[in-house]
Parts: structure tokens; C-alpha cells; sequence
């Protein structure tokens, strides 16, 4: 009989053999490129959200039936902290043109999810005379205010820009959509992202001198590409904020920031008035993107930015965060889940 199409391989087949899918060293390879992509496909045609975490639990979930109908030799999964290593070696554009061909869909960039990341101390763990505690840093997602992942670190020895790096590595958030507020406005942060593919938004204050003074300076004179205002009424104050985007490549940037591919700036006008006192004030706050379009979504996650400290706050409330006083960290639970 013949074949009722040209070429009648299976999908599997296609991943096995296509050239330029698979960009790993060809050393030390743990994992059949071909059989994760299957079971990624899998959670995708089951309409799974695109996260990774859930993606990463159908793929257990149905590993040993898809090792079956592959009729191949019974392997352990992938594991969730592996999975996103082994993505970053693929070919987006190759897997896209695979998946429209076979199943007339497509990767849709759009899907991935803001994530807003931002250290907090747990105040009741600071010593007496000292001016450090433990700290957590939670990734929250902007729309549900869910934690998706989190880790922490001691203020007395160790740094939160360095968490937030092992973070993002470990728990696959560099493909995702991430807001940083201005401290993580460094290079060795902002690179593996950009490289990953993933989108962030990040502040940008006087700690990065010279680009706050070229970004302040020319976006005095620049035509700006998008603008809106959102007036906002709660908790005894009236705020209008003014938006403003620019095109980054009009302003000058040093070397050391051309990997981290920043190509959009948002400038925010805060006024606010205070109802009770009548005490007004005014602020100026600029962020960095390596997003070219949607301007409107850059500005909406500078506002879903904050959901972090709301979120902060209803941890205080409810769990008592700040009142804990424990420095050993096995006995709170939550340091297992760190790995530390």
C-alpha cells in the first residue's frame, strides 16, 4: 500500500531526524531530545497553559504510556529543574515549523506569563544589634498573585541579586516574562534572559549611574512611541500616573549592556494627592525592556509589578512571615523546598 502522504514518517520520527533541532554538545547528553519534545507536544495538544511546572507534570504524569507507544526502552523522566536547560539547546524556529506542519500549531510567544520577583525579610529574624536577617524571594505571577516558585538567602552573608539569578536558572523563568525591580538592573542579570528568549522589565534608578543619566536625558527631548494615563482612586489618595514609551536604540548605551538587548524604555509620571492631609507629590520612575511591541502590556506590568508587595503584605497578615525568628532552616519547612 502506499503511503497516504509524501512523508509518512511519525512526529517522533521528524524530531529524531530533523537537522539543526538539536543544539546540545554532542557530550554528555542525559536526555532524548526527541522523546521530551513528544511529551511537550503531548501537554501542549492537551491544553495545558504553557507553564513549564505544568507542562513538566503531565510529561511525568504520562511518561511510562508515551515510552510505550514510542516503543522505546523505559527511561526516568526528565526532571523540572532539567527541563528548561534542555530547551534553551533547542531550535524555537525548527520545533515551531515542526509543530505548524504536523498539527497546524504554533509556539505563541504571547501565552507566557509575567512574573514579578522581589526579595523581602523576614523581619522577626534579625538579631538583636544586627542589621540583616533571612530573606524570601517569591516569583509571583502578576494576574493570580500565585507563587510559582521561591527561594531564599541570609542578608548577613549572602546577596539577593544572587538569588534571584539561581532563581531564574533553576526554575526555568529566563523563557518567561519577568519584572525586577531596579537593584537586578545589572547585565550578568538581564543576559541570560534576553538569551534564553525570555522578556523582562527591570527599574532603572541612580544605581546605574551613567545609562540613568542618558535614559533621564534623552527622553526629555525624543518622541516618545506610545503614551497613556491611568488615574487611580483607593486607600485615601487619588494618583495619576502618565506613561511614556521610547525606542531604546536612539539612546546611547555602553558595551556592557549590548547583550542584554534593552530595546524599550517606559517612563512613569506619578502625582499624587492625599485626601485627608492634602499633601501632593510627584515622582519620575524609568524602566528598561527587551520587548520591541506591545507598549500598552509594558506599562500594565509596571503596575502588576507591585503585586509583589501586595502579596508580601498578605503573607505578613495571614502566615505571620515577619514574626518568625527561626535561622535554622530545616525547621520551617519551606527551606526544604529551596534545596539549601
Amino acid at each position: 500500500m502506499q503511503p497516504c502522504q509524501e512523508d509518512n514518517r511519525s512526529f517522533f520520527e521528524k524530531l529524531q531526524n530533523t537537522e539543526g533541532l538539536d543544539l546540545r554538545d554532542k557530550r554528555g547528553k542525559r536526555h532524548d531530545l526527541a522523546i521530551v519534545l513528544t511529551g511537550i507536544t503531548i501537554a501542549l495538544l492537551s491544553h495545558r497553559d504553557g507553564s513549564l511546572s505544568s507542562i513538566h507534570r503531565h510529561l511525568k504524569n504520562h511518561y511510562e504510556r508515551l515510552m510505550t507507544a514510542l516503543n522505546v526502552e523505559p527511561k526516568s523522566a526528565i526532571s523540572r529543574p532539567q527541563l528548561p536547560r534542555v530547551l534553551e539547546k533547542v531550535s524555537v524556529e525548527v520545533f515551531d515549523r515542526l509543530l505548524f506542519e504536523n498539527y497546524r500549531f504554533k509556539l505563541n510567544p504571547a501565552e507566557r506569563k509575567w512574573f514579578a520577583i522581589d526579595g523581602k525579610e523576614l523581619r522577626g529574624s534579625i538579631a538583636t544589634g544586627a542589621k540583616r536577617g533571612e530573606a524570601v524571594v517569591p516569583a509571583v505571577e502578576h494576574e493570580t498573585l500565585q507563587v510559582q516558585s521561591q527561594t531564599y538567602y541570609s542578608g548577613n552573608k549572602e546577596s539577593e541579586v544572587a538569588a534571584v539569578r539561581n532563581l531564574i536558572k533553576e526554575n526555568g523563568l529566563g523563557t518567561e516574562k519577568i519584572s525586577l525591580d531596579a537593584l537586578h538592573s545589572k547585565p550578568k542579570t538581564l543576559e541570560p534572559i534576553a538569551e534564553a528568549g525570555g522578556i523582562y522589565l527591570v527599574g532603572l534608578k541612580k544605581n546605574q549611574k551613567e545609562m540613568f543619566q542618558e535614559v533621564s536625558r534623552e527622553t526629555e527631548h525624543l518622541t516618545c512611541l506610545y503614551k497613556t494615563e491611568r488615574p487611580e482612586k483607593g486607600h485615601g489618595r487619588i494618583e495619576r500616573r502618565k506613561y511614556q514609551v521610547y525606542d531604546m536604540a536612539a539612546i546611547y548605551q555602553d558595551e556592557r549592556w549590548l547583550g542584554c538587548q534593552i530595546s524599550t524604555v517606559v517612563k512613569v509620571y506619578r502625582e499624587r494627592f492625599e485626601i485627608k492631609s492634602g499633601k501632593q507629590s510627584v515622582e519620575t520612575s524609568y524602566y528598561l525592556s527587551n520587548q520591541r511591541t506591545n507598549p500598552s502590556e509594558l506599562c500594565q506590568a509596571v503596575r502588576n509589578h507591585w503585586s509583589v508587595e501586595t502579596n508580601n503584605h498578605i503573607r505578613d497578615v495571614t502566615l505571620k512571615e515577619d514574626q518568625m525568628r527561626s535561622k535554622k532552616r530545616l525547621q520551617t519547612g519551606f527551606w526544604q523546598e529551596s534545596g539549601r
